[in-house]
């Protein structure tokens, strides 16, 4: 009897901890702008070349506009899209710890391209990055 209270307080103590993260994660996730937004997105090569776009879009994420302009390709990762190449260009961290870092007005991206809201204005660099 006391080995059945005992799972079911730990079963309602798993359900509250997995609302209680839900919870978090809806009232902290990124806001999304609706509508047509105008935004710049810088690529910076390892040569420090830079190719710098202008586009008018719907997309709701960045990463949603990088794939479908064939900017970027990449593979889905435990944290979203992991990004291999740039405008052609590849970064291997395999075999020189070189990979991709995205930048949103100057800051550092605190998520994955596919999870960073797209807002009318906004500067975006993915600068060839080693180490």
């Amino acid at each position: 009897m006391k080995k059945q209270t005992k799972l079911t307080l730990a079963a309602l103590a798993l359900l509250l901890l997995v609302g209680l993260l839900g919870g978090v994660y809806l009232l902290s996730r990124p806001d999304v702008a609706a509508g047509t937004k105008n935004i710049t997105v810088d690529i910076v090569h390892a040569d420090e070349s830079t190719k710098s776009l202008r586009f008018q879009t719907d997309k709701e994420f960045l990463g949603d506009l990088l794939l479908s302009e064939n900017l970027v390709t990449g593979e889905q990762g435990p944290f979203g899209l992991y990004i291999l190449s740039a405008d052609g260009e590849v970064a291997d961290y395999a075999v020189n710890k070189a990979y991709w870092a995205l930048t949103v007005n100057g800051e550092y991206a605190v998520q994955g391209a596919d999870a960073t809201p797209i807002a009318d204005g906004d500067a975006y660099r993915l600068v060839y990055t080693v180490g």
